[in-house]
């Protein structure tokens, strides 16, 4: 085990607080400083779009309402928070949002991500220190590097990642002294990085292990007594995290992830191409996306990274060792299996190589130790860097216009500094006194050059469109919560983002969450909302799902009010239109939302007029699906007839002969729409059926010249209210294409037979439940019932325990998705409890842990005093 010779701590006590600060300010200045010059916007992408709303929710919770950060109501239509709060919420730096109004949420994140930025330099510092003797500007370089490394520049959305940065240097740290035989704090390390987030943590913990590996085969003694040592501290460490470890395994194992992975022999891409990545500025929304990952750490430390190997002061062995970890660490970025590995068993989606912070630090490590280990370097050494910092212009030079997210300034830039690295490694290391002072100011260059090309090239939203939103959004709730006290839903013919329920504090529909329950999802999806992966959308609802899963409230816009000025106008975004909200009744007016209220929304628990709880669906088709749950609560007529395919006016478009739904410009340069026009002979709703390869970016579509703005997600069958209370008035719905062609095969106007609708839903309401809700459980009022099925939309999970009277009640499935029980005939007062059960077991994992230590070290304090 390598360690230097010399003192770290012969300068500890003289400026300690000094090179603190300027290893903490250094990266965290850089960092905030180009987002202060771009006005503090700091959101973008998922931070804007899920993030930005979680830690909302947590800003509001944690000290008012904690056990919400178990179970809530406004992550999609309910659901445990356990695997939520291990993922996204658990770093002890999201304290520092309790100091911030929600309106400057936004600014509280961005001080968040620079604080965690800095410490990554702070801890990286500090921890090489220990190790290496090295000058304090080298060693304030490498943390400068590591903390502004490619994978922060590019991450630093993803703030929930960050933390294992942070506990990296000391884990290698702790792995180093376990191996010397000195005190090591492995332990205590292993449960933070659990602790902090179990999924960048695996990948940390899993770097340690090969890290722990490498080390161990080069040194010669007590290897097996070091392996279970190393072993035993893991173990331990992670069972003392049970209670965060388990609740996450068990959501997981229970379908919280549902993903078909395909473990194939190839690579994600050829393994050259990263040396497009050493670029300054090598980044945009497509390596964001689908790119490959992100291992800049300065042109400095990539070629100081591969000098050991030619070092006189590394044995074979070591060469060996550490050559065949970094190879490793290199392939894992693009050979599938590994990439799965790594990625616990799935392709990530967005944000690819995930763990690639391991692959810059143990690079920035070995660099370091090749550092500390010379005064100066060999002639070897200096050919290898040149010939390595060839490859890397020449590669770059002969494919210029290859990689698009490569700019002409980065390749400049990367020339440049690779040459001042090259004069550095042959002729100032080693021979000059301010060699180190250079090599600081050319790292931070390097750093801050990179963080600005890379950064540039992503677009950001304005903080107060989050903080107008946001203010308005919760006046809305806050109203109701005074008027209304019982448990309902709310939504919106509107939305800034999928998660605005947690933003807006109420009970909704969506989610976008990477831990979802997918249960819940192909349940509305093939009711038809609009969904991917991980999320769903209030987009695709009709008056019968709304009231069968309790949407009691509808927000719309406000645009009435003159005295709101522009400057203070919230923007609407993604504009839901829905023409039957206007049977709904109008509640309250307020300065920019409208409160529409939706009486036939039926309680989230009901009295089904059918016995069974099983309904088959068939796959991508709504209006099947939806008919099929009417007839499963055991209601009779049908909901949604047909209507004939309307009159049809073409502009600029020929018809194809075989099929009368596909159509083709006549002249390129011009517009070309088709339009069906239509009057309602009633005042029913009337639905348009888009088929499942209708894509919004292929075409348009205006109803009666109101734009119709809808997302593009998995492919489906999607319905659009284009008519309510529209009786004998002209309906023109009309498609513009944006491409040469338009296939419009399976298009179908629906009419909705709102009075069989009505009759079913009062069938529905008796008995009427008035629910409350607070904290983990759910009441209702004492009724009568003669002996049914009730139905719940509440997502089923063994967690939920119902009572009647006090008396448990079995439950069971209903529609694949949901809690349902029955009750027999006479009088009942239900209360249903959710107990996290697998929270409970995680804490008694902990707590059994933590007294196994306790006993352990009275046990050894007892043989010691002895």
């Amino acid at each position: 085990m390598y360690f230097s010779n010399k003192n770290p701590f012969k300068k500890f006590s003289g400026n300690q607080v000094l090179l603190s600060i300027i290893a903490f300010t250094l990266p965290a200045l850089l960092f905030a400083g180009y987002f202060l010059s771009k006005k503090g916007n700091v959101l973008t992408v998922d931070l804007g779009q899920q993030y930005v709303d979680l830690l909302a929710y947590y800003q509001q919770n944690f000290l008012k309402h904690p056990l919400k950060l178990i179970y809530s109501f406004s992550s999609g239509l309910g659901g445990s928070m356990l695997g939520t709060d291990s993922y996204y919420l658990l770093s002890p730096f999201n304290l520092l949002l309790l100091l911030f109004p929600q309106t400057l949420l936004p600014q509280a994140i961005l001080l968040v991500i620079s604080t965690k930025v800095g410490t990554i330099g702070l801890s990286a510092f500090w921890a090489w220190r220990k190790k290496f003797a090295l000058s304090d500007e080298y060693l304030l370089a490498a943390s400068s590097a590591f903390a502004l490394s490619g994978f922060v520049i590019a991450n630093n959305l993803n703030l929930m990642w960050l933390d294992s940065l942070i506990l990296l240097p000391w884990l290698v740290y702790a792995i180093d002294q376990l191996l010397a035989g000195k005190k090591s704090h492995l332990l205590i390390i292993t449960f933070l990085t659990w602790l902090t987030n179990f999924y960048t943590g695996y990948m940390t913990l899993l770097f340690g292990f090969l890290y722990f590996l490498c080390q161990l085969a080069i040194i010669q003694e007590k290897r097996k007594s070091k392996f279970f040592a190393y072993l035993k501290a893991s173990a331990i460490g992670s069972f003392l995290c049970g209670i965060v470890l388990w609740p996450t395994f068990i959501e997981l194992l229970a379908g919280k992830t549902n993903a078909d992975v395909k473990w194939t022999l190839n690579f994600q891409f050829p393994p050259y191409q990263l040396l497009a990545k050493l670029v300054n500025g090598a980044y945009s929304f497509h390596e964001m996306s689908d790119g490959m990952p992100n291992i800049f750490i300065g042109a400095s430390f990539t070629l100081l990274a591969i000098l050991f190997c030619l070092s006189r002061e590394f044995s074979k062995r070591e060469k060996l060792a550490k050559g065949f970890l970094l190879a490793f660490l290199l392939l894992s970025l693009s050979f599938t299996p590994l990439v799965l590995i790594w990625h616990l068993g799935q392709f990530p989606v967005w944000y690819p190589g995930r763990f690639s912070f391991v692959v810059s630090f143990y690079a920035i490590n070995l660099a370091l130790e090749a550092m500390d280990r010379q005064k100066k370097f060999n002639i070897k050494q200096k050919i290898l860097a040149a010939v390595w910092s060839a490859i890397i212009c020449l590669y770059l030079g002969f494919n210029p216009n290859k990689f698009n997210f490569v700019t002409k300034n980065g390749q400049i830039a990367a020339i440049l500094f690779n040459l001042a690295s090259l004069l550095f490694i042959g002729f100032i290391y080693g021979y000059s006194r301010f060699g180190q002072h250079f090599f600081l100011a050319l790292v931070a260059f390097d750093l801050a050059l990179n963080l600005f090309f890379s950064l540039n090239a992503i677009s950001y939203q304005e903080n107060q469109n989050y903080s107008k939103f946001a203010k308005n959004v919760n006046a809305a709730t806050n109203y109701l919560a005074k008027k209304d006290s019982g448990f309902y839903r709310t939504e919106k013919a509107f939305s800034r983002s999928d998660d605005d329920p947690f933003t807006g504090s109420y009970n909704g529909i969506t989610t976008f969450n990477s831990i979802s329950n997918h249960k819940t999802s192909n349940l509305l999806a093939n009711l038809g909302y609009v969904h991917n992966s991980n999320s769903y959308a209030n987009q695709g609802g009709t008056l019968f799902t709304d009231a069968f899963l309790g949407v009691k409230y509808y927000l719309e816009p406000n645009y009435s009010d003159d005295q709101v000025t522009a400057k203070a106008r919230m923007p609407y975004d993604n504009l839901n239109h829905r023409a039957d909200l206007d049977l709904y009744y109008p509640s309250q007016q307020l300065s920019q939302l409208s409160i529409l209220q939706n009486q036939n929304a039926l309680p989230l628990i009901f009295a089904s007029q059918s016995t069974s709880s099983k309904i088959t669906f068939v796959q991508n088709d709504p209006v099947a699906n939806q008919e099929a749950l009417w007839t499963g609560l055991g209601l009779n007529g049908r909901l949604f007839n047909q209507v004939s395919l309307p009159q049809v006016q073409l502009n600029n478009l020929t018809v194809n002969k075989s099929n009368p739904l596909i159509f083709s410009k006549k002249k390129d340069n011009k517009e070309a729409s088709v339009t069906f026009t239509f009057k309602p002979s009633d005042q029913n709703s009337y639905y348009l059926q888009l088929p499942d390869a209708f894509n919004f970016d292929n075409a348009s579509l205006t109803v009666n010249d109101i734009y119709y703005d809808f997302e593009n997600r998995d492919d489906q069958i999607r319905l659009v209210n284009i008519a309510a209370k529209n009786q004998k008035t002209t309906i023109k719905v009309t498609f513009t294409l944006e491409k040469d062609s338009l296939d419009l095969t399976g298009l179908v106007f629906w009419r909705f037979d709102n009075q069989v609708f009505e009759q079913g839903i009062q069938q529905l309401q008796s008995p009427k439940l008035r629910l409350t809700q607070s904290g983990l459980t759910i009441k209702s009022q004492k009724f009568t019932t003669s002996k049914k099925l009730f139905v719940s939309t509440i997502p089923y999970s063994k967690n939920w325990l119902v009572f009647d009277h006090g008396r448990l009640v079995k439950t069971k499935l209903f529609a694949g998705a949901f809690l349902s029980f029955n009750l027999a005939k006479g009088s009942h007062q239900l209360t249903l409890l959710y107990l996290p059960t697998s929270l409970l077991v995680g804490l008694a994992i902990s707590l059994l842990t933590l007294t196994f230590l306790l006993i352990c070290k009275k046990l050894k304090n007892s043989v010691w005093s002895s």
